[in-house]
């Protein structure tokens, strides 16, 4: 995924946490001597995960009681300061964010996938459709080109009663001039359910290919299908 720091890339912008260096992951040494390294870090301001048995065994859950939705994350994803949101390009302001494989590379921060929620305007169905898109192209595109995004058709939902939709974008970098330490290849998938508060949105984005930087592994398919499965309204 793209950079977490406090600067807008493109539309999309992230205040960054305070990290450390834990790790180093460095490219095969008979390998281009231009080819950037990445170094894992992990954040030392975290919050709290709400206090309830998730859906899945062993993992911890997010509550976002604005929005008035909950979804579970894997336990070793990091669960961001209060004060971080990250704003789309399509003007849709995510807050309660959590990231996994976060990495640094050539004096940038990036991660390997990341998830927050929100509310926003419209149906179920458009709003997925509409975020899904704009995140997507966020996370891809750079100031050398513009990522190519395929978008899904809506899939219904129903969870715990109420209704919702549940959109995929996939996205790919398009040029060989992009951005050598982000991912080249990844999804967006948005859940978006009719809350009492409104059109509650969960967003969960992950790499699905390595840039040439490599750093972290992607994340794990079954991963992901889950994390979107358990997203369920609350109170």
């Amino acid at each position: 995924m793209r950079k977490r720091l406090a600067v807008s890339i493109g539309a999309l912008a992230l205040v960054s946490a305070v990290l450390g260096a834990v790790a180093l992951l460095a490219p095969d040494p008979e390998e281009s001597a231009d080819l950037p390294s990445a170094t894992s870090v992990s954040s030392t301001r975290t919050r709290d995960p709400a206090p309830e048995a998730p859906l899945t065994p062993g993992w911890r859950v997010v509550v976002d009681p604005s929005a008035r939705v909950a979804y579970d994350v894997p336990p070793d994803w990091v669960l961001a300061d209060d004060q971080e949101t990250l704003e789309s390009s399509n003007g849709v302001r995510l807050g309660h964010l959590a990231d996994y494989g976060t990495y640094a590379c050539q004096g940038a921060e990036y991660g390997r996938a990341f998830s927050g929620s929100g509310l926003t305007t419209g149906t179920p169905d458009d709003a997925a459709v509409a975020l899904a898109a704009a995140i997507a192209g966020d996370q891809y595109s750079d100031a050398n080109q513009t990522a190519r995004v395929t978008v899904s058709r809506p899939t219904p939902v129903v969870r715990d009663g109420t209704r919702g939709t549940l959109v995929r974008a996939d996205a790919e970098a398009t040029a060989d001039s992009a951005d050598k330490c982000a991912g080249t290849k990844g999804v967006v998938a948005v859940v978006a359910l009719a809350t009492p508060a409104g059109t509650a949105v969960v967003v969960v984005g992950a790499d699905t290919e390595r840039g040439e930087a490599e750093g972290p592994e992607v994340l794990a398919g079954d991963a992901l299908r889950a994390m979107t499965d358990s997203v369920r309204p609350r109170g």
